[in-house]
């Protein structure tokens, strides 16, 4: 396609989701590449890994977690700004929320694109797996609904679910309600769905798609990188959901980095059997399922991957495990690893504190670190986290309840 003057358009691709269908690992390619991808017209217009969230919020005109609308103001535009001065053949945006965008902030977000042909890209996985995904995201951001009541409320109420649940679900896993949005503004032939296989497809599958909607060449990029958002098993899952129950009042900038990052993500990992839909919903999603892909394919999107991709398979959610059924007991072994992953990384801390202390000169470090209130911080998110762990593990019989100090007679 070309501009009046005769030269070819960049394209743009908008990759808008949806959350949990592999994005992360998407963008690392993304961003680890961007030197070879520019060399070859492809530009990915961040400065650094958080700017895409940044963006995407000054994009959407909305705050998130600990951050307020407009907080990062301009930050839309730099990229903006970027991508209408590259002169090379195409520009990838992504981030996994620009999905809920209201139509409004989708126009003015488009409208800062100059001449160039625009696309959208959403990457969707079947609702099964999502369900249980979505869950288990809310539960490393310090939510403490449990997996019963989550689902039920999504497929009962749907998107008046109980907030924030019903519309970040349906608002951006959605791929019906996601993409009609944006197809107001975008042409039918411009709206790319890349379908996430099941298991047991080959690894590299999904990124073979993406590029194939892109353009990229897949085997010219490296794509050796570390698998983001690991999944966690049903006993790390409900563990970390009841040691929120403690921690309700812990600073996000502490419970971000403590328990999402480190314990949930590092920590953990899924060493108990895999999260499953529960037994009693399968129906209703196989049935809803079965309409979305009849509503996606009639309305005439691009579809890279297979539609009947998006159908749940039954056998993959049995034998069903219910994290709430789970016993002190049952979550022993994750309640373990997670006091002895929080005892090393306290120790590391600890360390670096003294390193710093040593080298600095002279005692000069000293009141800047307690100004900062670093170490107060540090050693408050660990006390409380160490001890929502030490209470599970007196609950389940393996430590023994404090006894009070003897006097001397």
């Amino acid at each position: 396609m070309t501009a009046a003057g005769g030269a070819a358009r960049t394209r743009v691709f908008f990759h808008v989701g949806a959350p949990k269908t592999g994005t992360t690992y998407l963008q690392n390619v993304l961003f680890n590449n961007r030197d070879a991808l520019a060399a070859d017209g492809v530009l990915y217009p961040y400065d650094d890994r958080g700017q895409p969230f940044r963006s995407m919020l000054d994009f959407r005109g909305a705050g998130w977690g600990g951050s307020r609308a407009g907080q990062y103001a301009g930050e839309w535009e730099a990229v903006a700004a970027r991508t209408r001065a590259w002169r090379g053949r195409s520009v990838i945006i992504s981030n996994e929320l620009l999905g809920g965008s209201t139509s409004e902030r989708i126009e003015i977000g488009l409208g800062g694109m100059g001449t160039a042909e625009v696309h959208v890209v959403f990457t969707a996985r079947d609702l099964a797996r999502q369900l249980v995904s979505d869950w288990q995201e809310h539960i490393k951001h310090k939510h403490i609904v449990t997996l019963e009541t989550f689902v039920a409320d999504l497929v009962e109420l749907g998107i008046d679910a109980p907030e924030p649940f019903g519309e970040l679900f349906w608002g951006m896993h959605d791929a019906e309600y996601v993409l009609a949005h944006w197809s107001r503004f975008v042409p039918v032939d411009n709206i790319h769905l890349v379908t996430v296989p099941q298991p047991g497809a080959e690894p590299d599958t999904l990124w073979n798609r993406f590029c194939s909607v892109t353009g990229l060449s897949p085997a010219a990029y490296d794509t050796d990188t570390r698998r983001a958002n690991t999944s966690m098993g049903v006993a790390e899952t409900e563990l970390v959901r009841r040691m929120n129950l403690e921690v309700q009042g812990m600073p996000a900038d502490i419970y971000d980095p403590l328990v999402r990052k480190l314990l949930a993500e590092e920590i953990l990992g899924g060493n108990s059997p895999r999260l499953t839909l529960p037994t009693e919903h399968m129906d209703w999603v196989t049935e809803r399922s079965r309409r979305l892909i009849a509503s996606l394919d009639h309305a005439g999107y691009q579809v890279e991957g297979d539609l009947e991709e998006l159908m749940p398979r039954a056998a993959d959610h049995l034998p069903h495990a219910s994290p709430t059924a789970q016993t002190d007991a049952d979550l022993a072994d994750a309640a373990i690893r997670a006091a002895t992953g929080l005892l090393r990384h306290s120790g590391r801390q600890r360390r670096r504190l003294l390193e710093l202390r040593q080298t600095a000169e002279g005692d000069d470090l000293d009141p800047l670190v307690e100004r900062s209130g670093l170490r107060s911080r540090l050693r408050s998110g660990y006390r409380r986290a160490r001890s929502a762990v030490g209470r599970l593990l007196r609950r389940a019989g393996l430590r023994r309840e404090p006894q009070p100090a003897r006097r001397n007679r």
